[in-house]
């Protein structure tokens, strides 16, 4: 399951050149997910509500292709692949028109919020983005 969201880069993302600063990378890769939980009608609070359940993150990937600048509007695509019943993780590519400046991947597993405990991926997630894929 993949789709691909927009958005214009602000001022105060930028270093003195104008250009992204890498530390807002991951937060690019945080609006995405937050974004395809949403379109899969689980937004965030819906999960830690209803399921009960916590997304966290285990890895965070980035490679630097080419500098993104202020005032430009990047298109981020991504693809979330479920790895077994308690793991999946996320690619991500991000564009400025159909040039590739950026790519990156995040592991995650779901916990408890009542016990912090590592849970299987809930089957409401599953069913919305295709089952488990071997």
């Amino acid at each position: 399951m993949s789709f691909s969201i927009k958005r214009k880069i602000n001022f105060y993302e930028t270093d003195a050149q104008g250009v992204v600063h890498h530390s807002n990378y991951p937060r690019y890769f945080e609006e995405f997910r937050g974004e395809f939980l949403e379109r899969l009608g689980l937004p965030y609070h819906k999960v830690r509500e209803d399921l009960k359940t916590d997304i966290v993150l285990l890895t965070l990937y980035v490679k630097y292709k080419k500098p993104i600048k202020f005032g430009e509007v990047i298109r981020i695509e991504g693809d979330i692949k479920i790895k077994n019943k308690y793991f999946f993780s996320f690619d991500y590519k991000i564009f400025v028109g159909n040039d590739l400046r950026t790519e990156g991947k995040t592991e995650h597993c779901c916990i408890s919020i009542t016990n912090g405990k590592i849970i299987s991926i809930p089957k409401e997630i599953l069913e919305r983005v295709g089952g488990v894929k071997k």
